[in-house]
């Protein structure tokens, strides 16, 4: 009996203890996430919108795309209505906070960023071969149709290998890819 106590009051104190302890250890483990993410996108300032900023954008793109450019708020909005247009989702609170947090940060008053960050972002490169229609008309600045003029002819003759390859798509202005010559990948 007299063990019995002791285990109850070890139980009493012990238990409370125990569960705090697991949930605390909970919680610094689901921060940890959270903070290595904010960690992994140095070239994003801490701010209100970064992580809607962050999840929305990436979902079809490299963050580079936003980094590299710098616009005013019209020209911010006219990105986000033409990125709804090609799918983009999110609640108009969520668009409004990426539109503020951009024009912030990256608008046309904006300072540039680190070098290193500023020259990756300036000429992010392109993989060919893997992107979407949507991602070849920003990153290329293609018309929606040559984007998909480009898409659809990879997808029927193959991976593109060299700027020849995809200067043989038909109507698109073979101009526009020497302009990004140095940012094309073909992997």
């Amino acid at each position: 009996m007299r063990h019995a106590k002791q285990v109850l009051a070890s139980l009493t104190v012990g238990l409370p203890l125990l569960v705090w302890g697991v949930s605390a250890g909970s919680a610094v483990a689901a921060a940890a996430p959270a903070a290595y993410a904010q960690d992994a996108h140095p070239e994003l300032p801490a701010g209100p919108g970064r992580d809607v900023t962050l999840a929305t954008c990436t979902k079809c793109h490299a963050i580079s795309n936003v980094t590299g450019q710098h616009k005013d708020r019209d020209g911010w909005t006219a990105t986000i209505t033409k990125m709804v247009g090609y799918g983009a989702t999110g609640t108009d609170d969520d668009f409004g906070l990426i539109l503020d947090y951009v024009t912030k940060n990256f608008g046309l008053d904006s300072p540039p960023a680190a070098a290193g960050a500023a020259a990756d972002a300036a000429h992010p490169k392109i993989v060919v071969n893997k992107e979407t229609a949507a991602q070849l008309t920003t990153d290329l600045g293609l018309t929606d149709d040559e984007a998909k003029a480009v898409v659809s002819y990879r997808e029927k003759n193959g991976d593109y290998k060299t700027i020849d390859d995809l200067k043989k798509v038909p109507n698109v202005d073979a101009k526009k890819f020497d302009a990004k010559k140095d940012d094309l990948l073909f992997s």
